[in-house]
C-alpha cells in the first residue's frame, strides 16, 4: 500500500479517474495539499466526498504571496481554524526565492509563513514545506518555531542540509523526478529510509507527462533499487512513515 503524500487533487479536471487509477496502483490515500484559501475550500469539500482516501493538508503556499491580501490570509487562518479536526497537517507553506523572483514579496512570504507555523504548533500539527531558493532561511525558521514534526517537499537545495535535517528528525518526500533527477537521487541515496516518504506533486508534470497519484508506485520502485532493498519492505516502510507523520488511521 502507498500514500501519496503531497498531491493538488483538487487541480484535475478528471478527478474521479485520477482517484480510480491511483487506487489501481495500489495508493491508499492522499494527501491533498492547497495553495490559497479557494482551493483550501475545494480540498475540504473533496476530503467529504472522498472519505479515508482525500486528507485535507490546509496551508497557503509561497507562490501566493503574489496575489493574497492581509484580508485573504485571516480567510485562510480560520478555514484552518474551523476545520482543525479533519487536517493531518498545514501546507504547502514554506518560502520561494527561485520561482518567486521579486524580493519586494519576501518579507509577506515570510509574514505568512510564520503566521503557518504559529497555528501548526498551535494545533499540533505537522508541516509539509516548500523551501525553493530559501533553503537555509526556511531551517532557520524552523529551528526559531522549534517545529518538529516536518515534511520538506521536492528537496533540491543545498546538500549540506540534508543531514541537518535529518538530524532534527524532518522527513523528505520524492517525487517520480527521482526517475531521472541525479539531486534527488542523491537525496535518497543520503536519508535513511526511516525519513523517506513519496509524492506525486501531481498535476505537476515530469518529462510533459503529467503527474499522478499512481505514479508514487514507479517512485517506490526506484527508491527500493537506490537503497537495494526488496520492494515490498521499503513499500511497506514508506507506508508505515506516512501513517505515523501524519497520524493516519490506515494499515498496511
Amino acid at each position: 500500500m502507498i500514500v501519496d503524500v503531497h498531491c493538488h487533487i483538487d487541480l484535475y479536471p478528471d478527478i474521479d479517474d485520477v482517484i480510480n487509477r491511483a487506487k489501481q496502483a495500489n495508493v491508499a490515500a492522499v494527501v491533498a495539499a492547497s495553495m490559497d484559501p479557494n482551493s483550501m475550500e475545494a480540498i475540504l469539500k473533496l476530503s467529504r466526498r472522498f472519505p479515508d482516501f482525500v486528507h485535507p493538508c490546509l496551508g497557503l503556499h509561497p507562490d501566493s504571496s503574489k496575489r493574497i491580501t492581509e484580508k485573504d490570509l485571516e480567510r485562510a487562518l480560520d478555514l484552518i481554524r474551523r476545520s482543525s479536526e479533519d487536517l493531518v497537517a498545514i501546507g504547502e507553506i514554506g518560502l520561494d526565492h527561485y520561482f518567486v523572483k521579486s524580493s519586494e514579496f519576501y518579507p509577506w512570504q515570510e509574514k505568512i509563513f510564520r503566521e503557518m507555523l504559529r497555528i501548526a504548533n498551535k494545533l499540533n500539527l505537522p508541516v509539509v514545506l516548500h523551501t525553493k531558493g530559501a533553503e537555509r532561511l526556511v531551517f532557520k525558521l524552523l529551528e526559531e518555531y522549534e517545529m518538529k514534526k516536518v515534511l520538506i517537499h521536492w528537496y533540491t537545495g543545498p546538500p549540506d542540509l540534508i543531514s541537518l535535517g535529518e538530524q532534527r528528525g524532518y522527513y523528505f518526500s520524492i517525487t517520480p523526478a527521482v526517475l531521472y533527477s541525479k539531486k534527488v537521487q542523491y537525496l535518497v541515496e543520503k536519508v535513511s529510509l526511516n525519513s523517506l516518504l513519496t509524492e506525486s506533486d501531481g498535476p505537476v508534470t515530469y518529462k510533459k507527462v503529467r503527474g499522478e497519484p499512481k505514479d508514487c508506485l514507479p517512485v517506490v520502485k526506484k527508491i527500493a533499487d537506490i537503497k537495494r532493498h526488496g520492494r515490498e519492505r521499503v513499500e511497506q516502510k514508506l507506508f508505515e512513515n506516512a501513517v505515523s507523520f501524519f497520524n493516519l488511521n490506515l494499515t498496511f
